[in-house]
């Protein structure tokens, strides 16, 4: 923990000293946040700018923190010292938050996914896969590039993760009001606090059915109805069965409203509270509302997986690979043993396409504020989306595409062979063993599809009711779709398990002389030379995200410009 965090204290550190030195003055939207915190810290507490659309959590967080340094005597730019408030959040709260989230993610769907209890020691990750993936949590371009400047997105975020690392201690009890803190950051987070976190607790409270036992092994959705309210239990799956377990959710939820009522009590007082808010305030933005009216904004939900797949592209690699190519092709370490799922069903890539097709048509959305501004890059992006006509519905297979290998990637890959060999008696341990290498890579099964549901629910109703559109306000919908991304484990890791856990299958690797078998792919010796419990992702990802922060912070520090009608004002490209 202490390597993986110094080198995001080092890296951190470097970046924000590029910014102060550079950008010594606060810029575009720090200008509003820099001069708010300067009235509370005046200790003027009834003046408000109207410009500033979110609630004053940052100032009030800004007037503790100037406080603190005022007592241990820090002197330094009023500017720098706010903007180090982020530094430090963005590099402790933040990588401690996500630490210990990766950490508690795969445990509990692990006991789920086994029907097994809540307190199972099952834990997918290494120490170092765990400290490797929060630095690469922690380094994700459009959240690392705000450690440096006073926005409310890092201290936003920090405090969302908060409420849902509470949300999964067995004796939390910080979530409610961690939750009201963080609506004091942003509106936008009453979705993930109320809704998110509320579904999942729905999810904790009801019985899982089994299939033979509570729902027939081949269920039609009549089957699934009939077993959600007669038993009273959810009908959960891993693949493809959304249209069915969202039934069984909402029946099973109807039939278990008495053990429901008292754990959604928070929720519901969250949104209750939200609700009065909105009706007192005449909107859902404090400010400058004429600019940022409510809307219903569909686009939004097919911009997201082109997002997703952009930066999160290593971690989609097996997906990708082992669907296009033939599997003797692909890399051992990326390679998947089973492919039933890797390619959608005709019906459903129709349906999808269809209506997409029919949301670009019909609710294509650009504010004014985007194409207004080139100092962000979606201004570039949709100049490129509406520099023809066909374009918008031409990239619509690539939204589609990216969204399958996002869900797929989240939901894990199931490796059939692997799982018939298992219930099978092994017999013939040759046999064993040879099935066992013909499957090079096993992801841990991930993210149920009731999971997933609620995940793109809030998802869509944090996006589609916000005009604009913004790579900022996808961060917490990549983060909580990044927290729950299976751990991918090599072949030769999956072996050694299988021998440890089951002494049935056990075999050995025969000799013939003094040689022992060799491998036939370079990456097989490198596995064996110690990488063999490792997720080569999370290298690709982490050089993947270095590069990108470090072309997106060098064109920001050095490739400054004017504004004709802005003579002297320095402008700069950012998210």
């Amino acid at each position: 923990m202490l390597l993986s965090n110094g080198l995001l204290l080092t890296i951190a550190c470097y970046w924000f000293f590029e910014v102060t030195i550079a950008v010594p003055e606060p810029y575009l939207d720090e200008v509003f946040h820099v001069r708010q915190a300067l009235v509370y810290w005046a200790d003027d507490w009834a003046t408000w700018d109207p410009k500033i659309t979110t609630p004053a959590g940052l100032y009030v967080a800004s007037y503790a923190w100037l406080w603190i340094l005022k007592v241990i005597r820090v002197s330094s730019s009023f500017v720098t010292q706010l903007r180090v408030l982020n530094l430090l959040q963005g590099t402790i709260a933040l990588y401690l938050t996500s630490r210990q989230l990766l950490f508690d993610i795969p445990r509990l769907e692990a006991s789920t996914n086994d029907n097994a209890s809540r307190n199972t020691s099952a834990q997918p990750h290494s120490l170092l896969g765990l400290d490797h993936a929060t630095l690469n949590v922690c380094l994700f371009p459009p959240l690392f590039f705000f450690c440096s400047l006073f926005y409310t997105d890092v201290t936003s975020t920090v405090l969302v993760l908060l409420a849902y690392m509470d949300f999964h201690l067995e004796k939390g009890r910080n979530q409610y009001f961690l939750s009201i803190a963080a609506l004091f950051l942003r509106q936008t987070n009453i979705f993930w606090t109320a809704i998110y976190l509320g579904g999942l607790e729905v999810l904790r409270n009801l019985p899982k059915g089994r299939s033979g036992v509570e729902f027939p092994c081949r269920s039609t959705l009549l089957d699934v109805v009939t077993g959600s309210w007669q038993h009273a239990c959810l009908y959960d799956a891993l693949v493809e069965d959304y249209i069915k377990t969202g039934v069984s959710l909402i029946v099973a939820s109807l039939a278990n409203m008495q053990r429901l009522a008292l754990p959604l009590i928070p929720y519901l007082s969250l949104l209750v509270g939200f609700g009065g808010f909105v009706l007192w305030n005449g909107g859902v933005v404090l400010g400058d509302k004429e600019n940022h009216i409510a809307s219903i904004h569909l686009t939004q939900m097919l911009y997201i997986w082109p997002y997703i797949a952009f930066f999160s592209f290593p971690l989609l690699l097996p997906y990708i690979l082992n669907a296009i190519l033939p599997q003797n092709v692909v890399p051992p370490p990326l390679r998947i043993g089973s492919t039933r799922y890797l390619v959608p069903r005709p019906g459903i890539t129709l349906l999808s396409l269809g209506a997409m097709l029919i949301i670009v048509r019909y609710n294509t959305i650009v504010h004014p504020f985007t194409l207004a501004d080139n100092r962000h890059y979606p201004f570039y992006v949709f100049r490129l989306l509406l520099r023809h006509p066909a374009i918008k519905y031409l990239v619509t297979p690539i939204y589609y595409i990216c969204a399958w290998a996002t869900i797929a990637t989240m939901s894990g890959f199931r490796n059939d062979k692997k799982e018939k060999r298992i219930e099978m008696k092994a017999e013939d341990e040759d046999a064993a063993s040879s099935s066992l290498s013909s499957s090079v890579t096993s992801l841990e099964p991930g993210a149920r599809i009731s999971f997933v549901l609620i995940w793109l629910l809030t998802t869509s109703l944090s996006l589609i009711t916000a005009p604009l559109v913004e790579p900022r306000y996808f961060i917490i919908p990549w983060l909580m779709w990044r927290l729950h991304v299976p751990y991918s484990m090599p072949a030769s890791s999956a072996r050694s398990s299988l021998r440890s856990s089951n002494s049935k299958y056990e075999y050995q690797r025969t000799r013939t002389g003094a040689e022992e078998q060799k491998t036939t792919h370079w990456l097989d010796k490198m596995m064996k030379i110690g990488f063999a419990k490792y997720d080569y992702r999370l290298v690709l990802e982490t050089l993947w995200f270095l590069g990108v922060n470090w072309l997106v912070g060098y064109v920001f520090l050095h490739w400054d410009f004017e504004w004709v009608q802005e003579k002297g004002s320095v402008q700069r490209f950012m998210w």
